[in-house]
């Protein structure tokens, strides 16, 4: 089964999102296709951003229960890890680590995100980038339609 870490911006597409292609990521993680990885640090970034006043105020969606509602879902559609060792740093963007790290330690395949920075590891021309894809192959960062198209076609 292919293992994958969500971004933060993953989950606020299958939030929001009922039809869009966020909600096609977490149908494979739900039709147990996908093992889906999370921790402590991304459910508490998620709860974060979702409740900041801000969020709440311009998408009626974004309650503290739906929120929690939400949260409970991931937790019994992932495999939850309790304390990740800290792999890599990424001076680039700090708060994508818990991302990277829980998939290296997990040996996760795909980290699934829409973040450029997160994306940019795969392509960069960086130190941070090129240390990246020489210590941690075969982990691939990919958005989440490249993700599907990955996962429906090895299905085939």
């Amino acid at each position: 089964m292919i293992k994958a870490v969500f971004d933060c911006n993953v989950f606020w597409q299958i939030f929001f999102s009922v039809t869009g292609i966020g909600s096609r990521c977490w149908d494979l993680v739900t039709s147990e296709q996908v093992e889906l990885i999370i921790s402590y640090e991304v459910l508490d970034e998620l709860r974060d951003v979702l409740t900041r006043p801000e969020t709440q105020s311009r998408f009626t969606k974004a309650t503290d229960e739906n929120v929690d509602i939400f949260i409970e879902e991931i937790i019994e559609n992932a495999t939850f890890i309790t304390s990740v060792e800290k792999k890599f740093e990424y001076s680039r963007d700090p708060k994508d680590e818990p991302y990277i790290n829980l998939a290296v330690q997990t040996e996760a395949q795909y980290i699934v995100s829409r973040d450029k920075d997160l994306l940019d590891l795969m392509t960069g021309h960086d130190d941070e980038s090129k240390a990246f894809r020489q210590r941690f192959r075969p982990l691939k960062v990919v958005d989440t339609l490249t993700f599907v198209q990955i996962v429906e076609g090895q299905q085939k």
